[in-house]
């Protein structure tokens, strides 16, 4: 599946950030979240372009969702804040994520970003803020196409 050859890049540019202690993917969901500031990324929406002849190209949105306390703790939006930034800023000077995709770029289809505040995982509410991004990817030869 061509998320499979950009998602192990993604994750890796997004450990980067010194300052997020770990980063999964949908291939490695914790039954709980127990170490903090985490980040998830999961694909949530998706769109294709092929033709005869013509490119083929896969459009994904992917929700990066980085939970920064077990409990809504008022310092834990302090330290969610500067996260935004340095989210934002390593995704900007990685837009093609080493080649693997045509670009990442903010969601035109939802805001950009959502919080600080309380987020959802399982039965638990955390501090966090859920990214959205936008993937463009060639898949050329990724599957047959014919009339």
């Amino acid at each position: 599946m061509p998320l499979d050859d950009w998602m192990p890049t993604l994750k890796s540019k997004l450990a980067e950030i010194t300052e997020i202690r770990e980063v999964r993917t949908y291939l490695q969901m914790p039954a709980t979240i127990g170490i903090f500031p985490m980040l998830i990324i999961l694909p949530v929406e998706g769109r294709y372009e092929y033709s005869l002849g013509g490119p083929q190209i896969a459009h994904h949105e992917v929700q990066l969702t980085l939970y920064t306390a077990g409990q809504l703790l008022p310092e834990a939006f302090g330290q969610a804040v500067p996260l935004i930034e340095l989210v934002r800023n390593k995704l900007a000077a990685n837009m093609s994520l080493g080649g693997t995709v045509v670009t990442i770029l903010p969601s035109e289809a939802a805001p950009h970003y959502d919080g600080p505040g309380g987020v959802r995982y399982g039965d638990h509410v955390h501090v966090g803020i859920i990214f959205r991004y936008h993937v463009k990817e060639r898949e050329a030869g990724a599957y047959p196409v014919a009339a």
